[in-house]
């Protein structure tokens, strides 16, 4: 394989050349903006929380220092100078293990365009948020189905699939309100 030669990391002679952002810790699905080339990443908690992150050169998004916002290791009193915080996380009590989606750039639900759509593999919630300006400008639920979610998928045209471990690949699809459904 190869490395790109402005890798953040890549005359550092303290890191590996490879790494392109650090301080992640279970990564569970990333998936580039077909539109922006933003890229975004589900990063699965330890005990309490879920994030969903916009990912830079170079950056450090604070594992093991905290979990989404909230201290971690130390438990409280943290220094998160340097820290790039999550654009979204929930707390266990929505789910328990995020799956990573895709920003839609599709046509069949022009309400969901812009929005990053990502799921929880515990409750079956499928959430989408937009982000503008450097925040979250909109964040909700779209739906919820009794599925293991392990993935979402994407075709040509941009239109979005769960895929759930009962072997199902579901497509996303406008429901009655104009949600996904």
């Amino acid at each position: 394989y190869g490395i790109p030669s402005d890798n953040p990391f890549v005359s550092d002679p303290t890191s590996r050349n490879e790494i392109w952002a650090f301080g992640l810790r279970n990564p569970w699905r990333i998936s580039f903006d077909r539109q922006t080339g933003e890229l975004w990443a589900g990063d699965v908690g330890q005990n309490a929380w879920e994030e969903v992150d916009l990912i830079t050169r170079g950056g450090n998004y604070g594992w093991n220092v905290l979990e989404g916002n909230h201290c971690y290791q130390p438990s409280s009193n943290c220094v998160t100078d340097d820290l790039i915080p999550p654009i979204q996380e929930y707390d266990h009590g929505s789910g328990c293990s995020i799956t990573g989606g895709y920003v839609y750039r599709g046509k069949a639900i022009p309400d969901l365009t812009g929005v990053y759509v990502y799921g929880d593999f515990c409750s079956g919630r499928i959430w989408g948020l937009r982000y503008e300006d450097g925040q979250v400008t909109e964040s909700r639920e779209i739906a919820s189905r009794r599925l293991q979610i392990a993935s979402f998928g994407e075709d040509a045209a941009g239109e979005l699939y769960v895929l759930a471990f009962d072997g199902g690949v579901y497509r996303i699809a406008a429901g009655a309100a104009g949600d996904a459904e």
